[in-house]
């Protein structure tokens, strides 16, 4: 028996020791390439797992989209390179997606992480670290200024909001707002006055299908988020089967519309419990 335990243990290592997926490759364009943990390199596909620790790089005309685990939806623009740090989809204040932008730019549309804990939320850059409140935005690199653009960290909101950290402090930015951590300046984060030259002057090929794409999501996470709260709240009482019964009985008789509410109370709820 101890001889079995111990082959057993040994078959076991490797599964406890694979790296873990984070996400899924949704589209791709252009020349991009994965470097694993261990050197390799290779091209990715379509439906394609990625995992923590791997290095997705752009060049020139490289794009990449990926789902996260969690409903999320990452987009990593051209001469870009991003690395997952940690990430893990839990149903607790647990939760966390911590990444890297090392250059380049990266839009993130936040899924359930995002809303369930957002302050598992992080995109870390050379000059500052973005933190969110349930958000649609980009951050982008420049490490050589030119124009009106200088070199630092800029982080620009389409929905939502974020926080912009750096050593001197931070900078809460809201929906429609453009934030900055310069490079090699000791300076707060500060709020820009126009929009960054370099968001109007890309040529983004996959920029069309986001819209869409972030209906779909969204949708599937508010079904995803419903589902985990109604079973948090129905696991409340799993030591009183009559007052499950009850919570259950009385989901069931709502309509849609109240369903929807009621979800959204809850998620404000997770959201106030989790320092949001």
């Amino acid at each position: 028996m101890k001889r079995f335990l111990g082959w057993l243990g040994l078959l076991l290592i490797p599964m406890c020791t694979l790296a873990q997926v984070f996400g899924t490759v949704d589209a791709v364009n252009g020349a991009v390439e994965i470097v694993s943990t261990d050197g390799t390199t290779a091209t990715p596909a379509l439906g394609q797992k990625l995992l923590v620790g791997q290095t997705v790089q752009t060049h020139k005309d490289g794009e990449l989209h990926a789902v996260t685990e969690d409903g999320g939806l990452l987009a990593l623009r051209p001469n870009s390179t991003f690395k997952m740090l940690h990430y893990q989809a839990t149903q607790d204040d647990k939760s966390v997606i911590d990444m890297s932008l090392v250059r380049g730019a990266l839009r993130s549309i936040t899924g359930w992480i995002g809303k369930l804990n957002p302050g598992g939320y992080r995109v870390t850059t050379s000059t500052a670290t973005i933190g969110i409140r349930g958000t649609d935005h980009e951050v982008t690199v420049v490490d050589v200024g030119g124009g009106r653009d200088h070199a630092g960290t800029y982080d620009s909101v389409l929905e939502g909001a974020t926080i912009v950290r750096s050593a001197q402090g931070e900078l809460h930015v809201q929906a429609g707002q453009n934030g900055f951590a310069a490079k090699d300046i000791q300076a707060l984060p500060v709020l820009l006055a126009d929009r960054p030259e370099f968001l109007g002057q890309r040529l983004l090929r996959l920029e069309e299908r986001i819209q869409t794409r972030k209906e779909n999501l969204r949708q599937r996470m508010r079904e995803v988020i419903g589902d985990r709260l109604e079973g948090r709240l129905e696991g409340r009482f799993e030591d009183r089967p009559e007052m499950a019964r009850a919570v259950r009985e009385k989901w069931d008789n709502l309509n849609d519309d109240q369903r929807e509410t009621a979800r959204k109370r809850l998620i404000r709820r997770a959201q106030k419990r989790n320092g949001d």
